[in-house]
């Protein structure tokens, strides 16, 4: 089997990574976290000193990082990923970020020369979907790419779809992000009125996930709204960075978002009390205290 260098263990890409070490892939691991390391270790993983080091050793390079500029921080600055990966390698990014990002580092190989192929991967399914090894991944990149990348991506996805060209992935992870902040800031503010209504919140839940006002955040997000319940998964900055790409992305297309305007506002406005680090559910208390 192709040997893996992984990149990113965080929340997400360490249950990732430790799912490849499950199926029998040789891992190899750079990490600024030594508790994470150790446990890939534990699986049957190997370290690297540097991403630089991890590129020459790896066949496949996997990263998922927090956002753009890591992205391009590690392929494409001198000395970076694509400069140390040899002709023929495969580089799969899984991160949340533009489309343009992505087509950012296909790019820079070619710039380089290098004959580096490039999958645009991000996923769905959070932390849970980690762990379980059901993420639902997206795959931008050629179709015949995409069949050689499908054994890894069953080892820590379920529904695994190829989208079509390199960014095409991102594009519709971005919008899948902005519909998930979006109808999660329109049940904070349904449920902020049905308390001042007086409503019982229960009956209400059970009513509505039956009826037209219902939806996977509302069934998902609103026992965490009522419970108070902020455990952290993912994190309200990085729902902010994303909400931030889609209305990036609108407006060099000229459209006309003011939703997703407003719903980037109400991510700023939490992240800037000093929430950033909370769950993304924690947008609810802004909202709350918002009340007169």
């Amino acid at each position: 089997m192709e040997t893996i260098g992984f990149i990113g263990l965080g929340n997400m890409g360490l249950p990732m990574a430790l799912n490849l070490c499950r199926a029998g892939y040789p891992l190899l691991v750079c990490s600024r976290k030594p508790e994470s390391a150790r446990q890939i270790e534990a699986a049957g993983g190997k370290s690297a000193a540097s991403p630089a080091e991890l590129a020459r050793q790896a066949d496949v390079v996997i990263t998922i990082v927090p956002a753009d500029k890591e992205i391009l921080d590690l392929y494409t600055v001198p000395g970076g990923l694509i400069e140390n990966m040899r002709d023929g390698k495969l580089c799969i990014d899984m991160t949340s970020a533009k489309g343009s990002t992505k087509q950012a580092v296909a790019d820079c190989a070619r710039q380089k020369g290098k004959n580096i192929y490039v999958i645009d991967a991000p996923v769905s399914g959070g932390v849970a979907g980690a762990k379980a090894g059901t993420l639902t991944i997206m795959a931008g990149c050629e179709k015949s790419l995409f069949d050689k990348a499908m054994p890894m991506f069953q080892a820590m996805g379920k529904k695994i779809v190829h989208t079509g060209g390199i960014g095409s992935a991102s594009n519709i992870k971005m919008i899948n992000q902005m519909l998930n902040a979006g109808n999660s800031a329109v049940a904070c503010e349904a449920l902020c009125v049905a308390k001042k209504l007086g409503v019982d919140l229960n009956i209400m839940y059970d009513i509505i996930n039956d009826s037209s006002g219902g939806s996977f955040v509302f069934k998902n997000n609103m026992p965490r709204f009522i419970n108070e319940d902020h455990t952290p998964g993912f994190r309200l900055d990085l729902m902010k960075k994303d909400v931030g790409l889609f209305v990036e992305s609108s407006r060099q297309q000229n459209a006309f978002t003011p939703m997703s305007e407003f719903v980037y506002q109400v991510f700023t406005a939490t992240s800037n009390q000093g929430h950033g680090d909370r769950n993304t559910t924690y947008i609810f208390k802004w909202f709350e205290q918002s009340q007169r």
